[in-house]
Order: structure tokens, then C-alpha cells, then sequence
């Protein structure tokens, strides 16, 4: 009898491990988990900063942007840090998505744009200044849907086909 109650209790004892089948977790960590682990602190620090310091009105929309490019730019540079962009990427990305939707293009550079001074004025960036500078340039130019080359720097509008190819359509 005494055997019966004592399986009783332990079947409805959960695991005090945390895993269900009462084995000891797993403590190795993939670095792609920590990577999103760091990031979902940046947008939680973003937050409160955003509140003193932010331009863009719908934080809600602006969440929701950096949440969907973190993983796109973890796909697009192999597993870079966000926190060091890459401005060709970054422009190679904003051409792309200017060619569909020139509008959604201007609103990704300006939620970027805005991250941007965030990851500077928190310590959070781990670039170089140049390439905080040149990044600046590309989303300053995205936002306004100015023609950005590969490498960065803004092109004249009249030399672009692609310009020429939008007002003619």
C-alpha cells in the first residue's frame, strides 16, 4: 500500500531540473541564441530610451521593424552583430526594398536611423566611427529615397536608370 501512494507522489512530482523528463538542461548556449538574447535586451533598453530620446511617434511600429531585421541581418552577413552593420549590406537591402516599395524603404531607414544614435549614446556600438558615419549617410539618403551605391555613397539621382526607369513608369 505504502509503495502505491509513494509512486503516486512521485508521478505527480514535476522535475525539479526544468526539464520534463527530469534530466539535468542543457547549459550550452548556441551563440546565435545569445546573439537574439542581447538583442531582445537592446529593444528593451531601446524602449526607455526611445521615450526620451526618440523622433518616430509609433514606437509599436518601429518595435516591430527591428524585431524583423534582426534575424534578416543576422541571414544577410553570416551572423554579424547588429551592432556593427554593414553599411553595403545595409545598402544593398534599402536599393532592394526601394525597387518594391520605395515608401516602406524610406520607413525602414528611418526606424534603422533612429536605432542608430540609440547604439552610439548607450555604448552599444561596437563599430567603427567611420562606419557609423557612413551608415548615417545611407539611411539619411534611404529616408529621403535617394539612390545609395553598394559601398555606401549617395549617387546623383539623374545618373541613376533606375530613377529614370520610376519617372517614366
Amino acid at each position: 500500500m505504502a509503495n502505491k501512494s509513494r509512486r503516486r507522489r512521485q508521478k505527480n512530482r514535476k522535475p525539479r531540473s526544468g526539464h520534463p523528463a527530469g534530466k539535468p538542461a542543457s547549459r550550452a548556449v548556441s551563440a546565435a541564441s545569445h546573439q537574439r538574447d542581447q538583442e531582445l535586451g537592446s529593444l528593451f533598453a531601446f524602449v526607455d530610451w526611445h521615450r526620451e530620446h526618440g523622433i518616430l511617434p509609433e514606437l509599436v511600429f518601429v518595435l516591430a521593424q527591428l524585431q524583423a531585421f534582426f534575424p534578416l541581418y543576422a541571414e544577410l552577413s553570416g551572423g554579424a552583430a547588429v551592432t556593427a552593420m554593414d553599411p553595403g549590406l545595409i545598402a544593398q537591402h534599402v536599393e532592394l526594398l526601394e525597387e518594391r516599395d520605395p515608401e516602406y524603404a524610406s520607413f525602414f531607414c528611418a526606424v534603422l536611423f533612429e536605432y542608430m544614435p540609440f547604439l552610439r549614446h548607450t555604448g552599444r556600438w561596437s563599430g567603427t566611427d567611420e562606419r557609423h558615419q557612413v551608415l548615417h549617410d545611407v539611411l539619411y539618403h534611404g529616408i529621403l529615397n535617394e539612390d545609395i551605391s553598394p559601398a555606401g555613397w549617395p549617387r546623383t539621382q539623374a545618373g541613376s536608370s533606375r530613377q529614370a526607369s520610376r519617372r517614366s513608369a
